[in-house]
């Protein structure tokens, strides 16, 4: 069972929330562009005959002439090894996954506070017995069992869900499972008042 939104208004909306980090990552990814495109470029109208510009010359002087112990050296090195831990931060950073955009746009939900409103309304229901709720980016998937009225699950689930402003279309998938008779015996035995 799946069910995708449609309203256009939520199609325009931004399906993305956006990052502090994605700013550092531009700024980190240009710079990188910019000079490697400069060497590539050096490089390449050498080989084609021209002159090496005279920052180049002037780099590879200083590369064969100084020693590796050198505080430019050591300082150079520092340098270079704090981009690529910056990098290792911003690759392996949660960032905003966890988040889902809600309208109006800027406000955001967690993905933990979503499934915890739609289990509660799961867990209203006195014919369902047990239920699991995974939230995704795009997707929730609902697995409810012991339930007699599946469609009843559904809709309810469906409108808890359409409460929640979303910013982006969202499909909800719910699944039933029937209960085993053994824990359903069970649960039954408990209910029943001593003698």
């Amino acid at each position: 069972m799946s069910d995708t939104a449609k309203d256009p208004r939520k199609r325009s909306a931004g399906r993305w929330l956006r990052s502090e980090r994605g700013v550092v990552t531009a700024l980190v990814v240009v710079v990188l562009v910019v000079a490697a495109g400069t060497l590539l470029y050096d490089v390449i109208a050498v080989r084609a005959g021209g002159q090496a510009r005279p920052w180049r010359k002037d780099l590879a002087h200083q590369l064969a002439t100084r020693h590796l112990d050198d505080p430019w050296v050591l300082g150079i090195a520092a340098g270079v090894a704090l981009l690529g831990l910056l990098l290792l931060v911003l690759a392996f950073g949660r960032g905003l996954r966890g988040w889902l955009a809600l309208e109006p746009r800027g406000t955001a939900m967690h993905r933990s506070a979503v499934g915890a409103l739609i289990a509660r309304r799961a867990q209203q229901r006195a014919d369902v017995h047990s239920w699991k709720v995974k939230v995704g980016r795009r997707r929730t998937r609902v697995t409810v069992s012991g339930t007699t009225d599946p469609a009843g699950v559904e809709r309810d689930l469906r409108a808890e869900l359409a409460r929640i402003p979303l910013a982006a279309p969202h499909r909800l998938d719910v699944r039933t499972k029937p209960v085993r008779e053994r824990h359903h015996r069970r649960e039954l035995a408990e209910l029943e008042p001593p003698r």
